[in-house]
Protein backbone atom coordinates (compact mmCIF):
# COMPACT_ATOMS: atom_id res chain seq x y z
CA UNK A 1 0.00 0.00 0.00
CA UNK A 2 2.64 2.59 0.63
CA UNK A 3 4.38 1.67 -2.41
CA UNK A 4 1.26 2.24 -4.56
CA UNK A 5 1.16 5.85 -2.32
CA UNK A 6 4.45 6.84 -3.22
CA UNK A 7 4.14 5.80 -6.75
CA UNK A 8 1.31 7.80 -6.77
CA UNK A 9 2.56 10.66 -4.94
CA UNK A 10 6.13 10.80 -7.08
CA UNK A 11 3.38 10.71 -10.27
CA UNK A 12 1.50 13.30 -8.81
CA UNK A 13 4.83 15.66 -8.70
CA UNK A 14 6.35 14.61 -11.80
CA UNK A 15 3.11 15.68 -13.61
CA UNK A 16 2.85 19.09 -11.37
CA UNK A 17 6.39 19.82 -12.26
CA UNK A 18 5.76 19.92 -16.33
CA UNK A 19 5.35 23.31 -17.57
CA UNK A 20 3.10 23.33 -20.45
CA UNK A 21 4.27 26.78 -22.71
CA UNK A 22 1.43 29.19 -22.43
CA UNK A 23 -0.71 30.98 -25.41
CA UNK A 24 1.69 33.91 -25.46
CA UNK A 25 4.72 31.75 -25.53
CA UNK A 26 3.88 29.91 -28.49
CA UNK A 27 2.39 33.29 -30.11
CA UNK A 28 6.11 35.13 -29.22
CA UNK A 29 7.84 32.13 -31.24
CA UNK A 30 5.12 31.83 -33.88
CA UNK A 31 5.98 35.77 -34.64
CA UNK A 32 9.53 35.39 -34.19
CA UNK A 33 9.19 32.66 -37.02
CA UNK A 34 7.52 35.04 -38.98
CA UNK A 35 9.79 37.75 -38.65
CA UNK A 36 12.68 35.56 -40.21
CA UNK A 37 10.35 34.38 -42.89
CA UNK A 38 9.63 37.80 -44.20
CA UNK A 39 13.37 38.06 -44.73
CA UNK A 40 13.61 34.84 -46.03
CA UNK A 41 10.65 35.63 -48.09
CA UNK A 42 12.72 38.32 -49.91
CA UNK A 43 15.42 36.02 -50.89
CA UNK A 44 12.62 33.52 -52.37
CA UNK A 45 11.51 36.67 -54.69
CA UNK A 46 15.10 37.41 -55.46
CA UNK A 47 16.31 34.25 -56.42
CA UNK A 48 12.62 34.04 -58.76
CA UNK A 49 13.56 37.23 -60.50
CA UNK A 50 16.90 35.52 -61.20
CA UNK A 51 15.57 32.29 -62.21
CA UNK A 52 13.29 33.83 -64.72
CA UNK A 53 16.16 36.35 -66.46
CA UNK A 54 17.73 33.09 -66.65
CA UNK A 55 15.12 31.30 -68.50
CA UNK A 56 14.39 34.00 -70.78
CA UNK A 57 18.34 34.53 -71.28
CA UNK A 58 20.47 32.57 -73.68
CA UNK A 59 21.92 30.10 -70.93
CA UNK A 60 19.88 27.43 -70.65
CA UNK A 61 20.32 25.20 -74.07
CA UNK A 62 18.22 22.15 -73.17
CA UNK A 63 14.52 22.24 -73.47
CA UNK A 64 14.63 19.92 -70.22
CA UNK A 65 16.38 22.24 -68.56
CA UNK A 66 14.17 24.93 -69.16
CA UNK A 67 11.35 23.13 -68.24
CA UNK A 68 13.39 22.13 -64.80
CA UNK A 69 13.97 26.01 -64.35
CA UNK A 70 10.24 26.79 -64.92
CA UNK A 71 9.11 24.18 -62.55
CA UNK A 72 11.19 25.75 -59.94
CA UNK A 73 10.29 29.28 -60.39
CA UNK A 74 6.35 27.86 -60.44
CA UNK A 75 7.52 26.22 -56.76
CA UNK A 76 9.11 29.27 -55.51
CA UNK A 77 5.67 30.97 -56.31
CA UNK A 78 3.86 28.96 -54.08
CA UNK A 79 6.23 29.21 -51.63
CA UNK A 80 5.51 32.62 -51.42
CA UNK A 81 1.76 32.17 -51.92
CA UNK A 82 1.70 29.64 -49.04
CA UNK A 83 3.24 32.39 -46.47
CA UNK A 84 0.79 35.14 -47.69
CA UNK A 85 -2.09 32.58 -47.17
CA UNK A 86 -0.49 31.91 -43.64
CA UNK A 87 -0.42 35.93 -43.37
CA UNK A 88 -3.45 36.07 -44.63
CA UNK A 89 -5.35 33.63 -42.05
CA UNK A 90 -3.13 34.06 -38.73
CA UNK A 91 -5.11 36.08 -36.17
CA UNK A 92 -2.53 37.53 -33.86
CA UNK A 93 -4.98 38.25 -31.56
CA UNK A 94 -6.50 35.25 -31.03
CA UNK A 95 -8.95 34.94 -28.17
CA UNK A 96 -10.68 31.82 -27.59
CA UNK A 97 -12.99 30.92 -24.66
CA UNK A 98 -10.21 29.64 -22.61
CA UNK A 99 -6.70 29.59 -22.30
CA UNK A 100 -6.38 26.01 -23.36
CA UNK A 101 -7.97 26.89 -26.60
CA UNK A 102 -6.02 29.97 -27.25
CA UNK A 103 -3.15 27.55 -26.39
CA UNK A 104 -4.81 25.16 -29.14
CA UNK A 105 -4.75 27.65 -31.69
CA UNK A 106 -0.81 29.25 -31.34
CA UNK A 107 -0.03 25.33 -31.64
CA UNK A 108 -1.72 24.87 -34.98
CA UNK A 109 -0.44 28.38 -36.24
CA UNK A 110 3.39 26.76 -35.16
CA UNK A 111 2.75 23.78 -37.09
CA UNK A 112 1.48 25.95 -40.46
CA UNK A 113 4.35 28.67 -40.36
CA UNK A 114 7.30 25.77 -39.98
CA UNK A 115 5.64 24.14 -42.99
CA UNK A 116 6.09 27.48 -44.93
CA UNK A 117 9.54 27.50 -42.81
CA UNK A 118 10.62 24.03 -44.74
CA UNK A 119 9.21 25.26 -48.25
CA UNK A 120 11.14 28.35 -48.36
CA UNK A 121 14.37 26.05 -46.74
CA UNK A 122 13.93 23.66 -49.53
CA UNK A 123 12.99 25.54 -52.40
CA UNK A 124 15.89 28.47 -51.58
CA UNK A 125 18.46 25.83 -51.56
CA UNK A 126 17.39 24.09 -55.09
CA UNK A 127 17.22 27.85 -56.56
CA UNK A 128 20.52 28.92 -54.93
CA UNK A 129 22.29 25.33 -56.75
CA UNK A 130 20.83 25.92 -60.05
CA UNK A 131 21.64 29.63 -59.84
CA UNK A 132 25.48 28.56 -59.40
CA UNK A 133 25.17 26.48 -62.57
CA UNK A 134 24.38 28.95 -64.50
CA UNK A 135 26.80 31.60 -62.78
CA UNK A 136 24.28 33.59 -61.08
CA UNK A 137 25.14 34.40 -57.34
CA UNK A 138 21.61 33.77 -55.10
CA UNK A 139 20.51 36.39 -53.36
CA UNK A 140 22.26 36.29 -49.99
CA UNK A 141 25.59 35.83 -51.51
CA UNK A 142 25.47 39.08 -53.79
CA UNK A 143 24.51 41.11 -51.02
CA UNK A 144 27.37 40.20 -49.54
CA UNK A 145 30.04 40.73 -52.38
CA UNK A 146 28.81 44.02 -52.67
CA UNK A 147 30.10 45.01 -49.44
CA UNK A 148 34.02 42.94 -49.90
CA UNK A 149 36.88 45.50 -49.81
Amino acid sequence: MKKIIGFCLMVFLFSACKTEPDAQAVKKEVLNIHDKLMMDGEKVVKNKMKLDSVLKSDKIKLTDDSLKVADLIARLNKADEGMMDWMHFFKEDFKGKNKQEDLEYYKSQMVKVRQVEDSYIKVTRESDSVLKVYNVLPANQMHMEHHKH
